[in-house]
This record gives structure tokens, C-alpha cells and sequence, in this order.
């Protein structure tokens, strides 16, 4: 008998890892980030079922129990077991992040049907909730110092926002800039 814990998270604020191989620079996207961070995973130590008293394998899955109106992804960029920053590039839409298939009976029905992460089409059965970038935090430096900087979106402008200084983010409205940027951080969206 296997068992399910789910973990749904009401919070704004998420912390997504950006985990893969060391020698590949290829980008991954944060829709792949997220859909890993809900992936169902088996826990490594056995759970006491009360119905058949006897320790069986539990798997554990994050959903969201509400999505927010403004959603704040934190992309994970150390890796603890080694004590440095992780610098894979992670790409991330400026429009359209869908966050339908993550809440928790989108994440049921998908599980049932297929395991592997990157063969679900989640698009036919989960209902659209989408949202668009406003703002990115970038970090530039090393796990212990560095610099933050910030690029935001006001008016269909992007502005890049560096201590004191505020230019714009690059050519015509700065977006193209705003998506190729190395070392984001934080990723701030908001829900149409």
C-alpha cells in the first residue's frame, strides 16, 4: 500500500529549484522548475499506516491551495551540499505563466494518468490561470557577496533599477533585455 501526503501551499511566495547537471548551460524554463517542485516524490523513510499497521512507502506532493493575485517566485540559486551559488541559466516568460495544472485536483487527475513530468500535457485538462512578469530581482556575484539589482514594469516600459540609478531595461520596451538577463533571482508576476 502506498500512501499520499500532499503539502498544499497558500503562500505567494515559492522557492523552486533550478537543480541540474553541472556541465549543461542549456536553459531550463521555469515551468519545468515548477513542474518538478510539484511532482509527487516518494519519501525515503517508511510511514506507520494506521489501517493496515504495518510502515509503507508515502509519497509527498506540493500543490497550491489558492493562487495569489501577485505571485513571487524564488528560484533557488545555492546548493547547500557544496556551500556554492548555482548559476544555471533559468528562462521565464514574460507573459502567459500558466498556474492552472499546479492546483491540487489538476495535480490528482495528471498523477493518475502519467509520471513522467515532461511528457504531461496538463494544457487539456487544467483550467488557465495566467499570469504576466512585472518585475525581476537579479543577483550578480558569489554564494557569500554580490549585488542585487532589479528591472520593473511600469507602463509597458521595463526600467532596470541599480542602487540609485533607474535607466531603461534596453532597446524598445526593455523586455528582450529583461528575458536575457543572467542571475534572476526572484520573479514577480501578477494574475490577469
Amino acid at each position: 500500500m502506498e500512501r499520499t501526503i500532499k503539502s498544499d501551499l497558500d503562500s505567494s511566495t515559492v522557492s523552486i529549484g533550478t537543480r541540474k547537471s553541472a556541465a549543461s548551460k542549456v536553459k531550463i524554463s521555469v515551468e519545468v522548475c515548477l513542474e518538478h517542485f510539484t511532482c509527487p516524490e516518494t519519501l525515503t523513510d517508511p510511514v506507520h499506516c494506521p489501517s493496515c499497521d504495518m510502515k509503507t512507502p508515502t509519497r509527498k506532493q506540493h500543490t497550491f491551495a489558492k493562487l495569489p493575485k501577485i505571485l513571487c517566485l524564488h528560484l533557488k540559486r545555492f546548493d547547500a551540499s557544496s556551500n556554492k551559488k548555482t548559476v544555471d541559466p533559468v528562462s521565464f516568460p514574460a507573459h502567459g505563466l500558466d498556474m492552472g495544472s499546479h492546483l491540487p485536483h489538476w495535480c490528482e487527475v495528471i498523477q493518475g494518468r502519467e509520471t513522467d513530468i515532461n511528457a504531461v500535457d496538463k494544457s487539456n485538462s487544467s483550467p488557465k490561470v495566467l499570469y504576466d512578469l512585472f518585475a525581476t530581482v537579479n543577483h550578480t556575484g558569489t554564494l557569500h557577496q554580490g549585488h542585487y539589482v532589479s528591472n520593473v514594469k511600469v507602463n509597458s516600459q521595463w526600467y532596470h533599477c541599480n542602487d540609485a540609478i533607474v535607466t531603461q531595461s534596453g532597446e524598445g520596451n526593455g523586455e528582450r533585455e529583461v528575458l536575457r538577463s543572467e542571475g534572476a533571482y526572484m520573479l514577480f508576476y501578477v494574475r490577469r
